[in-house]
């Protein structure tokens, strides 16, 4: 079975931000290097209300690590599911020592993170290591809404293109049937998502 990588694109953090004295007001600069999406599940933030509704995870926990409260690079724009699963969960007493003996966590904009979690093709994320799998518990990622978030962004995409064929060659019918039984589905899933 192939997959693939839970984030669409693999978020980096800017390095030239003065330091503020307080982390909130980072969230503006840390929802653009996210691309407007979670770092740990990759949901887009209008599933929880934008920018408002998004939290700001410490990847090495506030409340263990003061000292980093307000570093950049230590801050992960996150849905409230990651952040409030991950809390103040950590492995060690280093803020340097994100995993011991496959407990912990990858940051989301390490090229590592690909290495433990990925996404089937109906979009469920999987474990592929020790590792992963302790990842997937502690941030929830076999919730169902993470699988239909994914599927709407897909199927969105697909419905533009679609849209840019009928208007391209004419409305022919089997490019409507088509068009007709995607949309179906989208709103099939958007009524999963108001019902949990």
């Amino acid at each position: 079975m192939s997959f693939y990588p839970v984030q669409s694109v693999r978020p980096v953090r800017r390095t030239n931000l003065p330091v503020r004295n307080r982390y909130s007001s980072y969230k503006v600069e840390l929802r653009e290097d996210f691309y407007l999406r979670c770092g740990y599940c990759d949901t887009p933030d209008f599933f929880s209300g934008g920018r408002r509704g998004f939290h700001i995870d410490h990847f090495a926990p506030k409340s263990k690590f003061d000292q980093l409260k307000n570093t950049y690079a230590n801050l992960v724009y996150c849905c409230p599911i990651c952040n409030i699963g991950k809390s103040n969960d950590w492995p060690s007493n280093d803020p340097l020592v994100s995993v011991v003996d496959e407990v912990g966590y990858i940051d989301p904009c390490n090229s590592d993170y690909a290495e433990h979690l990925a996404r089937r093709p109906d979009g469920v994320i999987v474990a592929l290591t020790p590792l992963g799998s302790y990842i997937h518990r502690k941030l929830k990622l076999n919730l169902r809404r993470r699988q239909i978030c994914w599927l709407l962004g897909r199927m969105e995409e697909q419905i533009k293109a679609l849209n840019d064929i009928v208007d391209q060659k004419g409305r022919g019918e089997e490019d409507i049937q088509a068009f007709t039984d995607l949309v179906r589905q989208y709103f099939n899933y958007v009524g999963i998502l108001r019902r949990e």
